[in-house]
C-alpha cells in the first residue's frame, strides 16, 4: 500500500503542492510568467474575456486588455497592446460641410473603441481596440458607395504588399450603410466580405448607425472616410489634416505616413 502511495505521488502529471504554488490559478504561468505578463497570479483570466492568460500569452495576444485575444472566426491579425489607449478620449477637431459642422479625430487625438457593440460579418464583436498594437487604418464605407467599392476590392493585394515593410498593419472596414442606408446585417457583412475577398480584414457594422460616432472619422461628409491609427491607437493621419488628400487609400501613401510617424515627423 506505501509503495502504491508513493507511486501515485510520483506518477507523471500530478502536480506536487510546490507546483500548484508557483501557478495557484492553474492558468499554466508560474509565479514568474505572472509578474512578466503583468497578469493577477490567483485569476486565470486576468482581463476577463473568456480566454485564460497563459492561452493567451501562447497565442501571442494580451491578458491584461480584455479585447486583445484570440477570434473564433476571421483569422485577424490581433494586436499584443503594449500600451493601452484612454476609452475616455474623442475627437478634438471639428469637421464641416456647408453651414454644417461637428466633431472630428485629427492627428494626436486618441480613438476611441470604434465598433463596440457591433458585430463583424462572423457575428463576432470587434472593435477597433482588438487591433490596438497594429498600424490600424479605419475606412468608413457604405454598401451603395461606389469609390468605396473600389476601395475595397485593392484593400487585400495592399495590406499584403504593406506588411512586406510594416508587419504590424491591417485594415479596419466599417461599413455602416446598406443599399437602403440601414445599418448592415451579417449577410450584407459577409457578402461585402466575399465580393472584395477581404480575408484577414474585419469587416464591421456598428451597434447604431446614426450615433455621433460616426461623423467623428469623417472630416469632409463624404465616403470614403479613413483614419491611420498608430499601435497606441493615437490619429496619425487624418482627412482633417490632409483636406486635399480626402482619404488615405494608396498604399504608397500609407506606407509614407507610417514611416513618417516612426521617424518622429
Amino acid at each position: 500500500m506505501l509503495a502504491l502511495a508513493l507511486f501515485l505521488a510520483c506518477a507523471p502529471g500530478a502536480d506536487t503542492e510546490e507546483d500548484k504554488a508557483l501557478d495557484a490559478d492553474g492558468d499554466g504561468l508560474n509565479a514568474e510568467q505572472e509578474a512578466e505578463a503583468g497578469t493577477d497570479p490567483d485569476v486565470a483570466d486576468s482581463d476577463g474575456d473568456g480566454f485564460d492568460d497563459g492561452d493567451e500569452v501562447s497565442d501571442g495576444t494580451s491578458p491584461t486588455w480584455k479585447w486583445s485575444h484570440v477570434y473564433a472566426a476571421g483569422d485577424y491579425l490581433v494586436g499584443n497592446c503594449p500600451v493601452q489607449p484612454s476609452e475616455s478620449t474623442g475627437p478634438s477637431g471639428t469637421g464641416s460641410y456647408d453651414s454644417y459642422t461637428w466633431d472630428a479625430y485629427q492627428e494626436g487625438d486618441v480613438m476611441h473603441n470604434l465598433g463596440e457593440g457591433g458585430l463583424d460579418s462572423f457575428n463576432q464583436e470587434v472593435p477597433v481596440y482588438a487591433f490596438c498594437g497594429n498600424y490600424t487604418l479605419v475606412t468608413q464605407s457604405a454598401e451603395w458607395c461606389g469609390p468605396c467599392q473600389q476601395l475595397a476590392s485593392v484593400m487585400a493585394e495592399e495590406m499584403e504588399d504593406i506588411r512586406a515593410q510594416v508587419p504590424n498593419f491591417i485594415f479596419y472596414e466599417l461599413l455602416y450603410q446598406n443599399n437602403r442606408g440601414n445599418n448592415p446585417n451579417e449577410r450584407t457583412l459577409s457578402g461585402w466580405r466575399d465580393e472584395f475577398e477581404l480575408d484577414g480584414i474585419p469587416v464591421v457594422a456598428p451597434a447604431d448607425n446614426t450615433a455621433d460616432d460616426m461623423n467623428w472619422i469623417n472630416a469632409s461628409g463624404g465616403i470614403p472616410a479613413t483614419l491611420l491609427l498608430a499601435p497606441d491607437m493615437t490619429v496619425i493621419w487624418s482627412g482633417l489634416d490632409n483636406p486635399r488628400q480626402g482619404y488615405l487609400a494608396d498604399k504608397r501613401d500609407i506606407l509614407a505616413a507610417i514611416r513618417a510617424h516612426q521617424e518622429g515627423r
